[in-house]
């Protein structure tokens, strides 16, 4: 017969076998790890296994198959302690995923058979809290767990009662002190008989056999604890009702209080009798905080939630809406009762196209979340609220997706976007006026990125003014090639509002002016990220005011020298045509014999005869017209006089360009202008070379009447005469484009005003204030022939002299910086005297011209006063 002592072992064993939470598994070391060994817990119950089906198998039977290389290693290395785990993944009968910790030790039973207990812990609760923490903006869905009872294990038949005894109670022990539980015993008294490690160490005494004999109150420390702890013990012995999984606290020496999950077991003797308590407990303080904190997620989300902008619902895989938040309310029109008794794909709940048409059922956000289990952004439809009342709907979803990989539930959030999308409607059509008006207008337009560099937008004028077709094409040379490098920092840097002059250099390499004002846009925080330019082409307005600047620069530097003069009316040409080299040829008779003086810019003169002018020089031809219109001969290197016109042969020339010069009734005279490429000859153009070429004929008159004046000196006056004519003729010549322009604006400004944008009527402006500032000068060249006449009469009045000074000065400092002077004034602050504000403002004028052009450039020019007796 089995003896007591066994018959009381195997009771112990089998008792705490039906308290153990965890799935205890006693395998072969083969290379299998068969299953020898199998105890039913709440873990293998949950795999949905028996352990008769179990027993015999491979451990990997129910490993998940991703996870069994893992295992297989974790075995094979080697587990002589309990002192390493793995997370582990088994696969339950319906291929559901279970996350266990597992701790393993190998062991040789009484057969000297090599064995591996396992030990596996089900955390796939902690898993899904895990998972929950992560995902706690996304989900709303209240944790639960369910453990059920533990059962007994049901042991092996070996071949010997006393030594499965045995081997049981060796395995008891093991099992005890390796579980991360919580084990003692007591008798009815209360008195502790025995415990495993991991209670002698929580309770901080040295060996558990130190435990025998004692009781709550000697051990612990904390009195309300001491009393809890004997008020459950009593009823449990006294109901003998075993009492599972009561979840309290436990106050540590430190103080600090942690959660337990406690279970309280009467102990039986052969009578049936309680003749003791076994109590085991696991610290469950982390799966309690994550609880806690999963719920305080779960609240703050739903407050979130319901203060929501956006309308929010919660839909089940059915189509079924189970939550709704206020915001949802009021955007679909429906009390939040009548909202959760629909489907979201019932055919209650219309959305139909932009076109009126219901849409399709398998294109529905939930159908098309469904198929795809991808979150859906952004999905318009119109919800048909009544016959006549539609609301324009953003909506968008998100899959949540459970530990097996299937959706939950789906999260949808609604916007009425009916009132934007009748907005972003108007703004479009407005956009496309706009885009209209500056893809017809007559007025340049770029726009420029400042963060990328880049052209965000030009209309086709500005293209025709640069010359170029292709987009891509300016946007990569546009701050490179197209703005003139002297000018981009200039255009950059250029303030808001202001007008603003810079070049460009067209496709065809031809220099161009525009001008306009720049308009600033900015991001929400101040940032300036782009600039807006409205340009018009004034290469034709500089060109007037540099031919009147350059034309009346040569007129107040005129001497007596009429050589001196022409060539610097010469030079004047060149520049102004952008030529190789300008020639004057004089036709003449001496001693009846025909003869040409040649002229060059660089002033040198050659006489040729009649015969040697027409065999050498190409420029001979203009003479065979019989008329003072321009001429115009391309590709002149390709003819005959290659040979013999060393115009052609030193300068490379390809074109001439040039007009017979009308003095009374005679074309003696002849301009030309070469050029090293073909040119494209403008109105421009042709009227420098009108205006120069009346200004060689005045000056050739001069000449002779200054050769008149040599033998007579009577002929005086009609030298001032001749000069008289040549201000009028220019400012004759001069006034009839400039009339045109101030009229057309004036027209402009007076007839359609309303229907231009600001932009533009400043820009007319600017062009009539030019204008008059133009008609001004010409006016004052007609003043000053009269002043030369004697018919003009001063007119003094008493002046601040200094405040004249800084004036002319700053009109003056846009000439002065293309020579890169620079002008400084000491004058006292204020000097009055009596003169003619008009003259005098001339002549400091004029004197401030000839300091600028004949001061080396980068000079400085300075204006002193001095105090003399009294007498500036």
């Amino acid at each position: 017969m089995i003896s007591d002592e066994h018959e009381k072992i195997k009771s112990q064993f089998q008792i705490f076998m039906e308290i153990v939470n965890d799935l205890v598994v006693i395998v072969d070391q083969n290379e299998d790890f068969s299953i020898i060994l199998i105890n039913k817990c709440p873990l293998l119950e949950k795999l949905g296994y028996s352990d008769n089906k179990l027993t015999g198998k491979p451990f990997s039977h129910i490993v998940s198959a991703d996870h069994v290389k893992r295992v297989t290693k974790f075995l094979k290395k080697g587990v002589e302690t309990f002192g390493s785990f793995q997370e582990l993944k088994l696969s339950s009968v319906k291929n559901e995923i279970i996350w266990a910790e597992i701790k393993a030790k190998k062991f040789t039973d009484e057969n000297k058979n090599r064995k591996i207990l396992l030990i596996l812990k089900d955390i796939s609760e902690q898993k899904k809290i895990e998972l929950n923490l992560r995902d706690s903006d996304d989900r709303f869905k209240k944790i639960t767990e369910t453990i059920p009872e533990i059962r007994f294990w049901k042991l092996f038949n070996p071949k010997k009662y006393e030594e499965a005894l045995q081997s049981s109670y060796e395995m008891l022990q093991m099992v005890m002190e390796n579980i991360p539980q919580y084990i003692i015993w007591k008798d009815t008294d209360l008195i502790y008989l025995g415990c495993n490690d991991n209670y002698a160490n929580l309770i901080e005494i040295e060996h558990p056999e130190n435990i025998i004999d004692k009781t709550d109150e000697e051990l612990l420390w904390d009195k309300k604890q001491i009393l809890f702890n004997r008020k459950q013990e009593i009823s449990v012995i006294e109901s003998n009702e075993a009492v599972f999984h009561s979840v309290e606290t436990w106050t540590l020496r430190n103080g600090e209080i942690i959660w337990i999950d406690v279970n309280r077991i009467p102990l039986l003797n052969s009578d049936g009798k309680v003749a003791g308590l076994l109590i085991t407990f696991e610290d469950v303080t982390e799966r309690k905080k994550a609880e806690e904190t999963s719920r305080m997620q779960h609240e703050r989300l739903e407050r979130i939630m319901e203060t929501s902008p956006a309308g929010i619902l919660s839909v089940d895989m059915h189509g079924q809406i189970i939550y709704v938040n206020s915001q949802a309310e009021k955007v679909l029109h429906f009390p939040k009762e009548e909202l959760l008794s629909k489907s979201f794909i019932e055919s209650k709940f219309k959305l139909i196209d932009s076109e009126g048409n219901p849409i399709p059922k398998d294109e529905l956000p939930f159908q098309i979340i469904i198929q795809t289990k991808k979150p859906l952004f952004d999905y318009h439809a119109t919800f048909n609220l009544a016959k006549d009342e539609n609301i324009r709907l953003s909506i968008n979803g998100t899959p949540l997706i459970g530990s097996n990989g299937n959706i939950e539930n789906i999260i949808f959030t609604v916007d009425d976007i009916t009132e934007k999308v009748l907005t972003e409607q108007k703004i479009k059509d407005s956009e496309e006026k706009l885009r209209d008006l500056l893809e017809t207008s007559t007025i340049g337009v770029l726009e420029i990125e400042l963060e990328e560099n880049s052209i965000s937008y030009l209309n086709p004028k500005l293209l025709e003014f640069i010359g170029y077709q292709d987009i891509s094409e300016v946007n990569e040379k546009l701050l490179n090639e197209i703005i003139h490098p002297d000018d981009l920092q200039k255009l950059l840097n250029s303030e808001e509002g202001k007008e603003i002059e810079f070049q460009i250099i067209t496709k065809q390499g031809k220099l161009k002016w525009l001008q306009g004002k720049r308009l600033n846009q900015y991001d929400e925080k101040g940032k300036l990220i782009s600039f807006r330019l409205w340009l018009e082409d004034v290469t034709e307005k500089k060109m007037y005011e540099e031919l009147i600047y350059e034309l009346n620069i040569n007129f107040l530097n005129y001497t007596t020298d009429t050589q001196q003069n022409i060539e610097l009316l010469l030079k004047t040409c060149l520049k102004l045509l952008n030529g190789e080299v300008v020639l004057y040829i004089n036709k003449s008779f001496i001693d009846e014999e025909e003869q040409y003086r040649v002229m060059s810019n660089k002033g040198d003169v050659k006489i040729y005869s009649s015969e040697q002018f027409k065999r050498e020089l190409f420029v001979s031809q203009l003479f065979h017209e019989n008329h003072d219109f321009t001429q115009e001969f391309y590709d002149i290197d390709k003819g005959d006089y290659t040979k013999t016109d060393h115009f052609i042969k030193e300068y490379k020339i390809k074109a001439c360009y040039g007009k017979l010069i009308l003095s009374g009734n005679d074309l003696n005279d002849l301009l030309c202008v070469l050029f090293t490429e073909n040119p494209i000859i403008s109105n421009q153009n042709k009227l420098v070379l009108f205006l120069i070429c009346d200004a060689l004929e005045i000056e050739q008159r001069r000449w002779r009447s200054q050769q008149h004046l040599e033998e007579q000196n009577r002929m005086l006056s009609e030298i001032n005469k001749l000069k008289s004519d040549l201000f009028s003729r220019t400012s004759h010549e001069l006034k009839t484009p400039l009339i045109s322009i101030k009229g057309f604006t004036e027209l402009l400004l007076k007839l359609h005003s309303e229907k231009l944008d600001e932009d533009v009527i400043s820009i007319l402006e600017e062009i009539k204030n030019g204008s008059k500032r133009l008609e001004d000068y010409i006016n004052s060249l007609v003043e000053s022939s009269q002043l030369e006449q004697g018919l003009l009469k001063l007119r003094k009045e008493k002046e601040n002299l200094t405040f004249l000074i800084n004036f002319c000065v700053r009109q003056l400092q846009g000439i002065a910086k293309l020579r890169e002077h620079k002008i400084k004034v000491n004058v006292k602050e204020k000097i009055f005297a009596e003169f003619d504000k008009e003259k005098i403002y001339e002549v400091i004028t004029n004197l401030l011209i000839n300091a600028i052009k004949y001061t080396p450039v980068g000079g400085h020019i300075t204006i002193d006063s001095k105090q003399k007796d009294g007498y500036y």
